[in-house]
């Protein structure tokens, strides 16, 4: 276990000591920090002065609508009733849902994983091609470590740096929200509505949390299939622009490919479970969150195998 542990810090040390890795971070922490600029600048701009009569006349607009529209469907008929209702209950909690809390600038930081992701499908698609770009590959492997330790110390050492990513990207957006919206934000509840109407108060943390936890899933499997493509490569540059169009693409594909039952059995349409929160629709109706957690699983079992015979059996003489 020492030398695995001594195997990864060197793996560590590889991505920490390239300057385009310090370049990632601090791209990320500046968007950021520009997105909570522009969320606070947008609040301002769009200042409704009495909010609470705004919503009173938000509620009076929803409720002409549902009255005396008979062309409305009825889950559409039931979403507008549903906002009447936490409108109803924002006037009588005085809570103005249009003011941007802390929390507001965290929930909206989920949607940058994506960057994240991003960045660190670069680092894993250069973690093995990198070694054959540079040569490295012939020293890498005379040494007493077996390929599959070596490229398990890439993948973990792969797998942190995302970790240190999402991490700082979520202390970011606290930061930048406490600093715009005020740190009294953070005792606020996240208040939702049930298929009944219900109204409840739940923990804005385990919210958040939530958003970064389905977000995440996606973050391992592109990482994991960039990873199962570096060990495919000789050429990093190759590994990483193959990597990146599978990731920008992807969901391309399976939106054009949604009329035929077989795309779901691609990893495109399972890879976002966010698709299973707050009402939204898969993208076919016979998916279900169980499904899809079923095939990501079947897929990452794959593609590490994938990656673990590519590199345990790959001849590098010449």
């Amino acid at each position: 276990m020492s030398s695995l542990s001594q195997l990864i810090r060197n793996e560590n040390m590889k991505i920490y000591r390239r300057p385009r890795t310090w370049l990632m971070i601090l791209f990320l922490i500046g968007t950021v920090a520009l997105m909570s600029g522009l969320m606070k600048w947008d609040e301002s701009k769009h200042d409704a002065g009495d909010w609470r009569a705004a919503v009173t006349e938000r509620n009076a607009e929803l409720s002409h609508v549902v009255q005396n529209n008979a062309e409305l469907g009825e889950q559409s008929r039931s979403d507008l009733q549903n906002q009447i209702k936490l409108n109803e209950y924002y006037l009588s909690q005085n809570i103005d849902p249009d003011r941007l809390s802390v929390w507001s600038y965290v929930n909206s930081s989920a949607s940058l994983i994506i960057l994240v992701t991003l960045l660190t499908v670069v680092v894993a698609a250069d973690m093995i091609a990198g070694e054959f770009t540079w040569g490295t590959i012939k020293l890498l492997l005379v040494g007493p470590a077996s390929r599959t330790k070596l490229m398990l110390a890439k993948y973990v050492s792969t797998m942190a740096f995302a970790l240190l990513l999402l991490v700082l990207c979520f202390a970011a957006a606290l930061v930048a929200g406490g600093v715009l919206a005020g740190f009294d934000g953070l005792s606020l509840p996240d208040i939702s509505i049930d298929a009944s109407g219900m109204i409840h108060e739940g923990n804005m943390l385990f919210h958040a949390l939530e958003k970064y936890g389905y977000s995440v899933v996606m973050l391992v499997m592109y990482v994991t299939m960039a990873f199962m493509i570096s060990a495919a490569f000789r050429s990093s540059s190759m590994a990483i622009a193959f990597s990146l169009l599978c990731m920008l693409v992807g969901n391309t594909l399976s939106a054009l490919l949604s009329g035929y039952d077989w795309v779901k059995y691609l990893i495109f349409p399972n890879i976002d479970l966010t698709q299973y929160m707050d009402g939204a629709t898969p993208l076919r109706p016979e998916m279900t969150l169980g499904f899809s957690v079923s095939m990501l699983i079947a897929y990452y079992i794959a593609f590490q195998l994938i990656a673990w015979f590519l590199f345990t059996k790959r001849d590098v003489a010449g």
